[in-house]
Parts: structure tokens; C-alpha cells; sequence
């Protein structure tokens, strides 16, 4: 039977949205496999470049705190000059930055171009589930989003797998140099498969100059001063001056934003409670996750004397577990609500957390293999719904916005919770990541480090029930009334 004309103009955006999907993903997944890659490499680098630990620790944190710091700014500069455009120059700095890195010849010399990084990944980051708004219909949203989740969660959880490999075989260098190939590819698929950007009418928007400043400043500073607890002590002055100008910062941007005409920010995006809810989940359900891979892969070789690989190959547990879940949620949202889902999985991850701490002296990796799956099954199970809830009902035109929002908070969440990760490892007696030690102190800060993300998946599994609703999904029948309610609420236009 024919389907007409409205059945083949949602055929053709269902194959249009699949294709921005496509396209965008494999972006996305080669950025995040190399950033959260470099977790495994840390003893490898720090044997190479002959560094203590508080210098190899921003390997990692130089990319993450100049990521974070570059996603608001270019979520608003991406809304005002266009996503696709925005999104392939990144892409392409990225790949060109990624070949530098690879024969970076002093540490120094890889943190700044980790920096650099940073900032040219923040324009994946924060226009992948904006690209991916804008090519599905409605109806086809909550599965396009969750295929894409599904993807950053797993390459977040592969990286330190695919890098372990890489760098057992060919060297830290590897994991850059594997970016060439897939960043061509992917720049070239995004020029000829992404839709071109609208022209927008009427007058163009300000660039908010002072909230991008006070946001990337003030997010820099809070970053900085965790990561020096490890090096001066949480005492120190010098800490409490970063954290404090940090704090200060952002109650200025705040502030700034409130009184802004052309806000870097739009405040009424967190004003509805539910939205307010799952952003605040998205925060810590992300600093349990990365707190959570970065103590499993240094714990597998610092404290179990395992390869690199090895160490890849364990945490690969939680990826799997992410990969099956998250679909699987994608399609229970026709039966269960976002709060009723987020919650069963938010419980995922502190079972897991929970599990890992208590088994922290067992050589088994049956039991870590057990831990893992149930706090990768609960992350999949989370991340859709949560990221959907954030999504729905937002205008076209503030999508980039509200997905840097969510970007941000789940960066920062990763920053903090890996520096502190990071700290306690470092805190514990380890005198470079390169050893091979175990001792009861050395154990005793993985414990410190597992009970301190289960204390923040409580909080993640705390807000999702607290976003209230019902907890079984509205019939079908309902679903486009109750839309269109969403869509004129003057809160989210």
C-alpha cells in the first residue's frame, strides 16, 4: 500500500536523521576513545617523559579543564554562526593536533597542545546532540538519542581498552597518530552528509563576551584548585585562592547572565525543577562514571601488576554492559518515564560502586568483572533517559545551548571526579604511576576513591527521583497533546 505523501516525507527525515547520526557519532566516538584513552597510557607517559604523578595528572586534566572551559562559548558561538560549520573546522583541528601530540618532544609541550585539544573537541561536544535534534522528527528523538549515547558512553569505557592495546603494541604515541585516519573520514562524511545551516532571519545576536570569559575563568580556577590538594595540601592558601576566585567567578557569571540581553546561557533552562533534576543527575552520575574508570584501569596495573591491555580489557566489561543497556532503555521509554529509568539506573551504578569498594583487596577479577557489569548496565540504562528529558521541548534555536549546558555539567562532572581520583591514588603513597606496588595504604585510597563516587551516584540516583512525575509513560494516544503542552510552555521557548 502507498504510504502518501506524509508517510514518505517521515521515511525520508528517518533516513536523513539515521545519516546525521551516522556521521556525527563517528566524530564523536574518535574524539572521546582518544580522550578517555589516555587514562590507560598514564604510566606510559610518565616512564617516557620521567614525570611524578602531579605533572602526568594534566595529561589528562589539560584537556578535560580546557574542554569544559570552551563548551558554553562555543554551544552559544555554534547557535549564532551555525552547527555544521562550526563542528568540521573543530573536527579538523582536532585531527591536526592529534599528529603534533604524537611527537610532542617535552611533557610540557603535550599539555599544551592537550589544551588545544580540549578546546577543538568542545566543538563535537556541544553540537553532536544539537545536529541530531535537528535532523530527527520527534517521534524518532529519544532513539536517536539514545544510539548516539549509547556511542559516547561505549567510547567512553573503550578508549582505555583500544588504548591499552595500542600502546602495549606501538607506543602512547599510537593513540593519536589512530585519530588521523577516522578525523579525515569523518570530516569528509560531514561535509557531504550534513545538512547545510539555515540562514537566520532578522538581526543577529550578540556574542555574550563576558559571560564566556567569567565561565571558562572561572571553571579553570575551580579545576586547578582540586587538582592542587595533591600537590600543596587541601590547606594551603594557594588552594583556597583558586577555589575561592573560582566560586567567585562563577557567581559572577551568574550574575551576568541573569542581567544579559544575549545570555552565553539561558537561566530559564534551568528553571523547570524536572529539567533543573536531570541536569543536576547528569552531573554526578558523570563524576561517578569517571572517577569509577580511572581508578579500575590504575588499580588493574598499579595494585594487580597488569598490563596495560590487561588493564583496557577489564574495564571493557562496563562498556559492554553500557552497550546493551542503553538501547534497551531507548526502548522502554514507551513504557516507563525518564524518572523511573534514570532511577533503576542511576541504583546500577551505586550497587557497582559499592561492590568495587568492598572488594578492593580481592585479586579476583570475577567479582570486578560482576561490579563493572552492573554499573555499565546501570550508566546505559541512565544516560538516554536522563539526556532526553533535558532535550525535549527545547526550540531549535536554543538546542546547541541546551546541550552545552548538559555538556558542561558532564565534563566538569569527569574533570573533578578524575582529579579526584587522581588525588587519592597520588595521596595514597604512589610515587609514580609507572610502579607496580600493593600495600594497605595504597589500597586503602582506591577504597577512599570507590567510597567517594558511590556517595555522589547516591546524589545522581536522589535527583532522579526527585524530578517527580508519574513513573509509567503516557499512552501513545496521549503522547502529542501532552507534547504540544510542552512546546508552549513559555518556560522552554
Amino acid at each position: 500500500m502507498p504510504l502518501g505523501r506524509g508517510g514518505r516525507v517521515r521515511d525520508e527525515e528517518s533516513r536523513q536523521g539515521m545519516r546525521v547520526l551516522g556521521v556525527t557519532t563517528l566524530g564523536l566516538m574518535f574524539v572521546i576513545i582518544n580522550a578517555s584513552s589516555v587514562n590507560v597510557a598514564l604510566p606510559s607517559m610518565s616512564e617516557d617523559f620521567d614525570v611524578r604523578p602531579q605533572t602526568a595528572d594534566w595529561f589528562l586534566l589539560a584537556f578535560m579543564l580546557a574542554n569544559t572551559a570552551a563548551i558554553l562559548s562555543f554551544g552559544r558561538i555554534s547557535d549564532m554562526l551555525g552547527r555544521k560549520r562550526i563542528y568540521l573546522w573543530g573536527l579538523a583541528a582536532f585531527v591536526v593536533l592529534s599528529v603534533l601530540a604524537a611527537f610532542a618532544p617535552t611533557a610540557g609541550t603535550l599539555i599544551a597542545l592537550r589544551v588545544l585539544q580540549g578546546i577543538a573537541a568542545a566543538t563535537t561536544v556541544t553540537n553532536t546532540a544539537a545536529l541530531i535534534a535537528d535532523a530527527f522528527p520527534s517521534h524518532l528523538l529519544a532513539y536517536g538519542l539514545s544510539l548516539n549515547l549509547t556511542a559516547a558512553a561505549v567510547g567512553n569505557s573503550i578508549g582505555p581498552t583500544v588504548g591499552g592495546f595500542l600502546i602495549t603494541l606501538f607506543g602512547w604515541q599510537a593513540i593519536f597518530l589512530i585519530n588521523v585516519p577516522f578525523g579525515v573520514a569523518a570530516v569528509a562524511l560531514g561535509m557531504r552528509v550534513l545538512p547545510a545551516d539555515r540562514a537566520r532571519a532578522g538581526p543577529r545576536d550578540r556574542f555574550d563576551f563576558l559571560g564566556a570569559v567569567l565561565s571558562a575563568a572561572g571553571l579553570a580556577a575551580v579545576l586547578y584548585g582540586v587538582n592542587q590538594i595533591s600537590g600543596h595540601g587541601i590547606g594551603d592558601p594557594r588552594v583556597a585562592l583558586w577555589l575561592g576566585s573560582g566560586a567567585a567567578l562563577l557567581a559572577g557569571f551568574v550574575v551576568a547572565e541573569m542581567r544579559s540581553s544575549h545570555p552565553l546561557v539561558d537561566i530559564a533552562l534551568v528553571r523547570t525543577f524536572s529539567r533543573a533534576c536531570a541536569y543536576g543527575a547528569a552531573y554526578f552520575n558523570s563524576f561517578s562514571r569517571a572517577g569509577l574508570v580511572i581508578l579500575v584501569v590504575l588499580q588493574q596495573q598499579i595494585v594487580g601488576h597488569r598490563s596495560a591491555a590487561e588493564a583496557g580489557f577489564v574495564i571493557m566489561v562496563m562498556a559492554i554492559a553500557m552497550m546493551v543497556a542503553a538501547p534497551v532503555s531507548g526502548r522502554l521509554s514507551n513504557i516507563y518515564t525518564a524518572r523511573t529509568l534514570s532511577f533503576l539506573g542511576a541504583a546500577g551504578l551505586v550497587i557497582g560502586c559499592a561492590g568495587l569498594m568492598l572488594s578492593v583487596g580481592s585479586r579476583s577479577l570475577v567479582w570486578v568483572s560482576i561490579w563493572l557489569l552492573l554499573a555499565g548496565a546501570g550508566i546505559g540504562l541512565f544516560t538516554t533517559p536522563n539526556s532526553t528529558a533535558i532535550m525535549s521541548g527545547i526550540a531549535p534555536n536554543r538546542r546547541a545551548t541546551a546541550n552545552a549546558i548538559r555538556s558542561v555539567l558532564f565534563n566538569s562532572g569527569q574533570a573533578i571526579g578524575t582529579t579526584i581520583a587522581l588525588l587519592l591514588v597520588a595521596g595514597s603513597g604512589v610515587e609514580s604511576y609507572a610502579d607496580q606496588v600493593d600495600s594497605p595504604q595504597i589500597r586503602a585510597g582506591f577504597q577512599a576513591g570507590y567510597a567517594v563516587f558511590l556517595g555522589s551516584a547516591v546524589i545522581a540516583m536522589v535527583l532522579a527521583v526527585s524530578r517527580g512525575g508519574p513513573w509509567r509513560a503516557v499512552p501513545d494516544i496521549e503522547a502529542p497533546p501532552v507534547r504540544a503542552r510542552v512546546a508552549a510552555d513559555p518556560r522552554n521557548q
